[in-house]
């Protein structure tokens, strides 16, 4: 039997996640709006439990408007992302992170470590290869890959943002 070629269903085509029943991958913990004026346009920031909001990029007006609609809908730590709308109206988007304290004398913004089966290590900072090693980012990872790779953003002195994905 011969099929038209748009419709054999033998063939393989490529289906849009969320119309196929395929999910979609979760991009947020939580989503709110709230209506916290027309200063600015974005604002990113990051909430760690005892501490103020911490301004990592854009407009700082919203700030604190925004970290409280977020409120409870997230355990902290988050990094948020609000976006104003229309007018007054905002909407915030919110992700858990993980943060961890490092020592506050390292030089730079962003560190990567890469640990392979074998045990090297290669660690760059702000994207220079560096021979310094940084055991309390080691620590941070506390063993749970033999193989990883971790980078820590700066937020604030000895504050980091941390991510960790096996090899």
């Amino acid at each position: 039997m011969s099929w038209p070629p748009d419709s054999d269903p033998r063939a393989f085509r490529w289906v849009e996640a969320g119309i196929s029943g395929i999910p979609r991958t979760r991009e947020w913990d939580a989503v709110v709006t709230a209506e916290c004026g027309t200063s600015g346009d974005t604002c990113v920031f990051v909430v760690v439990a005892g501490r103020e909001p911490i301004l990592v990029g854009a407009d700082s007006g919203p700030l604190a408007c925004l970290a409280r609609a977020v409120g409870d809908g997230v355990e902290p730590p988050y990094r948020a992302v609000g976006i104003r709308q229309e007018g007054s109206t905002w909407a915030v988007g919110a992700v858990r992170i993980e943060v961890a304290e490092l020592p506050a004398d390292i030089e730079g913004e962003e560190l990567l470590l890469t640990v392979t089966q074998e045990g090297e290590r290669a660690l760059e900072i702000d994207g220079r290869p560096t021979a310094e090693s940084v055991p309390a980012l080691e620590a941070a990872v506390g063993g749970r890959f033999d193989a990883y790779f971790a980078r820590a953003t700066r937020l604030e002195r000895g504050l980091w943002e941390i991510g960790i994905d096996p090899l």
